[in-house]
């Protein structure tokens, strides 16, 4: 059996607080021993699905200075790995720190400081973690050396959003030639969506994560393919968090719509390029789930839970209900990341 590999989990890093100018990041605590993360004018409570027990219980902030250091503290998560039975993780900066709109010599400085420290954080145990880095893309001369660092720090992939990337969107030509030089290092591009609000747009009550993060997975796949995107890097692999987004179960409307498309530029049918597309298993129903599977393959989907996130959950027990080999689950659980990151 491979090893079992998570690659979707975020750090929030404290040395990194304030480092954004205005736009923080800044901790924020509350009367009742609570905080929140202040990114720009949104407001983050910081609480995850296995943390609302215990601030539901205690709720002091002795209870939520523990909690913080346990995102930040690479011992603290390799005892929870071994708790849970993850061999290896690909963590991340916080997915909300991007910073593409911010001056761009405050995004550079950020930027290298934040994958400094992605790059310490593996060093204490490089067995168990690998880190995908960041890039201030409001500047590419900037990007092109932070990409070079990062290579020679031992990044295994390169962390984008999913939108709004400073002046550019996933088929802009601009970025090509930093893609391509991903592609040729063997560095998967791991998009991953950020709200809407960070890049200007006015906040929405219920759409947030819920909504607004698969739509975006939908959005960075299309402009991949119908941009010209994938054609133009012809080795490029893309990692999509969020299962996809909507990708699954509208591609044949996205198809349909391709054909009248004037902007098109996909040189080949859609579906040909999605064996370079690999989609994490964070699908809450257990049914949509297996269609994930059923019509992306196995050999493409992998454990990817959004580790102590909102929305997260056990990615590996996700494997539990579905209708799976045991070639297909072992490919899931770790060999399909295994090949992809080069662990």
């Amino acid at each position: 059996m491979s090893r079992t590999i998570n690659i979707h989990g975020h750090l929030i890093l404290p040395q990194l607080m304030g480092l954004a100018g205005e736009q923080g990041p800044e901790i924020i605590w509350h009367d009742d021993g609570r905080a929140s993360m202040r990114i720009g004018g949104r407001f983050t409570k910081l609480v995850t699905v296995d943390s609302k027990e215990d601030e539901k219980t205690l709720g002091t902030r002795a209870t939520t200075e523990k909690f913080l250091k346990s995102w930040s503290d690479p011992k603290i998560r390799v005892a929870e790995m071994d708790e849970i039975g993850t061999d290896v993780m690909g963590i991340t900066n916080n997915a909300q720190m991007y910073f593409y709109q911010i001056e761009p010599k405050l995004a550079i400085t950020f930027q290298q400081t934040a994958n400094d420290l992605l790059a310490e954080y593996c060093e204490a145990a490089p067995d168990r973690f690998f880190f995908m880095a960041t890039l201030p893309l409001q500047d590419l001369d900037a990007s092109a050396r932070e990409l070079d660092r990062a290579i020679k720090l031992g990044a295994r992939g390169i962390h984008v959003g999913a939108h709004s990337l400073g002046a550019y969107e996933l088929y802009s030509e601009e970025l090509w030639p930093l893609f391509s030089t991903m592609a040729e290092a063997g560095l998967p591009l791991f998009v991953h969506p950020y709200p809407f609000q960070l890049a200007g747009a006015a906040p929405t009550r219920f759409g947030g994560p819920m909504l607004e993060f698969p739509y975006q997975s939908s959005i960075a796949v299309t402009h991949l393919i119908l941009g010209g995107t994938m054609d133009a890097v012809p080795n490029l692999n893309v990692c999509i968090s969020h299962g996809g987004g909507f990708i699954p179960y509208q591609f044949g409307r996205i198809e349909a719509f391709a054909e009248i498309n004037p902007n098109n530029r996909a040189k080949r049918p859609l579906r040909e390029y999605l064996p370079r597309f690999y989609f994490d298993n964070l699908i809450h129903d257990p049914v949509a789930r297996q269609y994930l599977v059923d019509w992306m393959g196995a050999s493409n989907v992998f454990v990817g839970d959004n580790y102590r996130g909102l929305d997260s959950a056990d990615g590996f027990a996700f494997l539990e209900d579905l209708k799976l080999t045991q070639e297909e689950s072992d490919a899931i659980s770790g060999g399909n990341a295994a090949r992809l990151f080069h662990i």
